[in-house]
């Protein structure tokens, strides 16, 4: 690793760096300082936020290997940001598409707006946004940086948002969407409760296969954003419910 790359990571380990205080202490220019930080991001040691950097809390997440998966779940992201921004309150769940679309609030969002979170990760990404963040207390699951539980549930009864997006680990075009932590999907059937608008963003393959548990019926959503791969079959299922849909591309755009 890079001499200079170890002492960001040490300056990094304050809990976060701002870009020009650094990059004078480092005796670099800020455009090299935000090279390094980017390439440090791609190993998930660093986290890119407005302004500065964060120790990145993806470490804690599961790994994300396929990097054809990876860009497609930012294109998902994205493509919701330009659907329901701007928007004044928003509940983001955990997962690693909503920790992409967290990403994108925080780099290219502009106008002020309250997210309401139980993740630790989307809290963190959104450091020194635009965003005034909530995030709800409750017990940390075992596995990722997400808070769930009693205290948790009894918390988000508080609160009121415009928008919930939340991710899912499977999916059936005629019966609902699943996670696989039954704590987790308590909170979710309470996040439905607060939302006005409820969108869910899944790539593809989450598409036929359930896990443990149903968090959400079709009748609970108003929007999904997913990949062209969704089949025609599933699309018209979705439709029928009052589903609507947007599929990204599979590949990028040149």
């Amino acid at each position: 690793m890079h001499q200079r790359h170890k002492r960001i990571l040490d300056m990094l380990q304050s809990g976060g760096i701002r870009i020009k205080s650094a990059a004078r202490e480092l005796g670099v220019t800020e455009m090299t300082l935000r090279r390094d930080l980017r390439e440090l991001e791609a190993k998930k040691l660093a986290l890119l936020v407005k302004g500065g950097a964060l120790p990145h809390p993806a470490r804690y997440e599961p790994e994300q290997t396929d990097t054809v998966l990876l860009e497609r779940k930012f294109a998902i992201a994205r493509a919701l940001f330009l659907r329901i921004l701007p928007s004044d309150t928003i509940f983001i769940s955990t997962g690693s598409t909503s920790l992409a679309f967290a990403k994108i609030v925080a780099r290219q969002n502009v106008l002020p707006m309250t997210v309401v979170t139980n993740s630790l990760s989307v809290a963190s990404v959104l450091f020194r946004s635009c965003c005034k963040v909530i995030l709800l207390g409750g017990e940390l699951r075992s596995n990722s940086l997400d808070l769930v539980g009693p205290i948790a549930e009894k918390n988000i009864e508080e609160y009121h948002v415009d928008w919930l997006v939340s991710g899912c680990d499977g999916a059936y075009s005629d019966y609902g969407f699943y996670t696989s932590d039954v704590s987790l999907s308590n909170l979710e059937k309470k996040s439905i409760g607060i939302a006005d608008h409820v969108a869910i963003i899944a790539d593809s393959t989450k598409f036929g296969r359930k896990a443990l548990t149903r968090f959400a019926a079709l009748k609970d959503i108003e929007l999904l954003v997913t990949d062209e791969a969704l089949s025609d079959e599933d699309c018209r299922k979705l439709k029928k419910a009052s589903i609507e849909i947007i599929k990204v591309p599979l590949e990028p755009s040149p």
